[in-house]
């Protein structure tokens, strides 16, 4: 395999990240389509709250800036912070 190096990974180009909802964009970084999975970067400018939901592969979440939580947890991940989901966790 190849390596990747994408520099910036946090892009100062606003065309590079894709909007996914109000107020929420992704960067895409790494799509491996013969491994099934990818990494991104995810932009929240607004707070709000997801519908309910689960992820059928594992998360790797790192804050880079900011803060956010689940209602169905009581912690909250700030700057710095490294979060894992495992497959199957429902959250909000």
């Amino acid at each position: 395999p190849l390596e990747i190096v994408v520099n910036p990974a946090v892009p100062e180009d606003e065309r590079i990240w894709v909007p996914q909802a109000e107020n929420v964009w992704f960067r895409p970084l790494c799509l491996n389509v013969s491994q099934g999975y990818w990494t991104n970067l995810l932009r929240v400018r607004k707070s709000g709250v997801l519908s309910r939901h689960r992820h059928p592969a594992p998360v790797h979440g790192m804050v880079l800036k900011g803060r956010w939580r689940y209602l169905e947890h009581e912690w909250i991940a700030e700057q710095g912070s490294y979060v894992f989901e495992p497959p199957g966790e429902t959250h909000t």
